[in-house]
């Protein structure tokens, strides 16, 4: 995994040195999430969760982007599960989103990855893996596209899989900002 990642980064740095079109290059970014549990008995385990994500991705246009993300959710459990001294329940991602920004700054994204995810020492999520699809929408707030809020609905493939949907709040160095 982390050799793609590598291939990912040095080619979106070798596009972006021959970037010609308006609004296409390198895009990096972070982003803070708050979520709320959604599905199958999970939500009866755990309150609200939080985390946060760092993007790079590659603009071709001033419409359509791809990006690779990752992050980390982390669910509180509810106070009854607390015996064993478990606090949380955390939710570790990679995937790969394509995005298309609509001319009223409003955009969608499509996303797919992999999560692994895990409880520590308790019975209620056993660590494991799977595959993760999600879609968001969401609106860029200021003209430079580099601020935006989106709201998405993540699930995990996989036997005790989380599911969720969250708030994100994020910032973003675009194409020709400061590089």
């Amino acid at each position: 995994m982390k050799q793609i990642a590598i291939v990912v980064f040095a080619l979106l740095c070798l596009t972006a040195a021959q970037a010609q079109v308006k609004g296409s290059g390198v895009e990096f970014g972070f982003g803070a999430d708050a979520g709320l549990p959604v599905g199958n008995d999970f939500k009866s385990d755990v309150n609200m969760g939080f985390g946060g994500d760092a993007t790079l991705g590659y603009n071709f246009n001033a419409h359509s982007a791809l990006l690779v993300r990752g992050g980390v959710m982390s669910f509180a459990v509810k106070p009854e599960y607390r015996q064993n001294k478990l606090k949380a329940i955390s939710d570790g991602f990679i995937k790969v989103c394509g995005r298309y920004t609509f001319p009223a700054r409003i955009y969608l994204e499509p996303q797919i990855g992999f999560t692994s995810f895990g409880s520590g020492k308790s019975h209620l999520v056993h660590p494991g893996n799977g595959f993760t699809y999600a879609a968001a929408a969401g609106v860029f707030l200021d003209k430079l596209k580099s601020f935006d809020v989106s709201l998405r609905y993540e699930a995990t493939a996989a036997k005790d899989g989380i599911n969720f949907v969250a708030l994100r709040l994020a910032y973003s160095l675009k194409p020709g900002m400061f590089f």
